[in-house]
Parts: structure tokens; C-alpha cells; sequence
């Protein structure tokens, strides 16, 4: 379910008070960084500015965290504290998703680029401030009959991932994600489970998407996609040593998943639609903005010529 960006933040009323107690929330700061030419900068800064508004606006109410969002040119300028981002034409296979870097213990995050890299981008950085180790998770009944209660990975885009359930911010498509109501024992009337609303009730995967989960009882991970109205269970045998964190594991048998989640690309859409390679209309928001930039410009001309 596509959607534009609405005028007015819904948030969770569980969670509305601790929002506005800012001295309650830790300010994270995430930096965005490109590394292959298929993104340019100026690019980058447009998706950072949506990013940071989708953070500050929708998910910072929801799950109660406050961040920046800030574009830099090269790896070399991002400051200290910062958690990063990265783009680039091909990463490690089993690398998409949350680390730790070896040297400090703070998480980073791989895209490989692809024409959905905002929507990709977005998704990567709620999940990395959602859930910084990579390992949180909540007992739930499994979503597999039968096995009992579970430890779920806290990710909360994955099950609502592709992009025909993505919105837009400010023109750009990002990600949908899914509300802590996402792990509740049973469906309530009125209850919000993802921020457009696509995901309906607990523990919903929508088609092209998935969740991954730790059965105490045989030490194994599990994993569930959706394909259309097709679910499939896959048993990941048990965790080996040395698996760094339980979401890079867990990633490292999704990304062939992803590589086909570009099939349904809303059109006219900012950046992305740039990045297709086919003939597509310019969106009526990109056509808006340079129309109010000409504006300016026109007005700031005739201060100039008024002194």
C-alpha cells in the first residue's frame, strides 16, 4: 500500500508522552555516506533530509528514539559518534544489515545500491536505531504451528519491506516499518501494527517479506517468507560461533530476497525514478520544488536590484 507522506504525525497514544519528554531519549546521529558514483552527493543530501524528517516525525513517536540524519561526502568526514551508513555497488553477501565494527563495538550498516537505494537506505537506518546491537528480540508464539514461544529478531521493516508498501517523504520513497503493537498476543480493533497501516495484525508478513526467529527449543534459527499468499518456513540450523550478531546471520540468507523487491517501484517518484534508466515523468513534487526555487530566486534577484 503506497502512500504520499500525510501533514499530520499519527503516533502511538502509549508512547506520545515519552516523545515529548526529550529528556528521556538518547540523541543518536547517523551519517549517511555514498560510496559508488551511481549516487551523487547532492542526491545523498536529498535522501538524508527526507530521512531525518521520516525519523524525527514517525519513528522517533513510535519507538521512542531521537536521531539526526546527515549526508557526507566521504567516509573521512564523518565525525566521531556517528553511526554509519554505507553505499556502494556491491557489498559482502552476507553483509546487508547491522554490524559492529572490531574496533569500537558501534553498529554500522551496508546498501548495495540498486534503483530502490532510498527505500533501501531507510529501511537499513530504522532498523540500525531501532535495535542497535542486532540482537533484540521479544518472546512471541512462533509463527510456525506448532512450536511454541520463540525469541522473534526485532526488524522492523522486514515484513512490510517491498517497495509497493514503502511512502513517500518529501518526495522520496523510504520505508515502512512496523509499531512495538507489531508483538501483541492477539488483533485489537483501532491498533496500528505499521506506520501506512499495510501490516493488519500481529505478526503479519506481507508478500515479499519476512521474519526471523530463535526456537529455545532445538537451538535453531527459523525464518518465514511470503511470496504473494505462499509462506514458506526455513530452518537455519543452529547459530555457529563466531555469528556476530543474530541479524547479520539472519541477513546473510536474504539478500537474493531483496534483489527482487524492485518489481513494483511506484513511478514519478524522486531519486528513484531517476535511477530506473527508462523514460519517467518527473514526479509533481520534484516539478513543485524547482518551481519554488524559481520563485525564490526571481525574489531574491529583485531585492538585489531594489538597493
Amino acid at each position: 500500500m503506497y502512500s504520499q507522506d500525510s501533514d499530520v504525525a499519527r503516533t502511538l497514544p502509549c508512547v506520545l508522552a515519552l516523545s515529548k519528554r526529550k529528556d528521556l531519549l538518547v540523541l543518536n546521529q547517523v551519517a549517511l555516506v555514498s560510496q559508488t558514483n551511481n549516487v551523487a552527493f547532492n542526491d545523498l543530501t536529498v535522501a538524508a533530509a527526507a530521512i531525518q524528517k521520516q525519523m524525527s516525525r514517525d519513528v522517533g513517536p513510535i519507538w521512542g528514539i531521537d536521531a539526526t540524519v546527515d549526508a557526507f561526502a566521504t567516509l573521512d568526514e564523518v565525525p566521531l559518534g556517528y553511526w554509519q551508513v554505507l553505499i556502494d555497488d556491491t557489498i559482502p553477501y552476507d553483509a546487508q544489515g547491522i554490524h559492529l565494527n572490531d574496533d569500537n563495538g558501534q553498529p554500522f550498516a551496508l546498501v548495495a545500491y540498486s534503483n530502490e537505494w532510498s527505500l533501501t537506505t531507510s529501511h537499513e537506518a530504522i532498523e540500525m536505531l531501532v535495535d542497535p546491537s542486532g540482537n533484540r528480540t521479544v518472546a512471541v508464539n512462533s509463527p510456525k504451528p506448532d512450536q511454541g514461544r520463540v525469541l522473534i529478531l526485532v526488524e522492523a521493516c522486514d515484513p512490510s519491506e517491498a517497495a509497493k508498501f514503502g511512502y513517500t517523504v518529501n518526495g522520496v520513497l523510504v520505508s515502512d516499518f512496523y509499531t512495538p503493537h507489531f508483538f501483541d498476543p492477539v488483533a485489537a480493533a483501532g491498533v496500528r501494527y505499521s506506520y501506512t497501516g499495510a501490516i493488519t495484525g500481529p505478526l503479519e508478513v506481507l508478500d515479499g517479506g519476512y521474519v526471523s526467529w530463535w526456537d529455545p527449543a532445538t537451538k535453531h534459527v527459523f525464518q518465514l517468507f511470503v511470496t504473494g499468499a505462499k509462506k514458506k518456513f526455513e530452518d537455519r540450523g543452529p547459530l555457529p560461533k563466531g555469528f556476530g550478531t543474530l541479524r547479520s546471520f539472519t541477513d546473510s540468507f536474504t539478500n537474493e530476497v531483496r534483489k527482487n523487491l524492485n518489481k513494483s517501484i511506484p513511478k514519478g517518484v524522486m531519486l528513484t525514478a531517476a535511477a530506473t534508466g527508462v523514460n519517467v515523468k518527473s514526479s509533481k513534487v520534484d516539478a513543485s520544488q524547482k518551481a519554488n526555487a524559481v520563485s525564490l530566486r526571481a525574489q531574491i534577484e529583485a531585492i538585489k536590484k531594489a538597493k
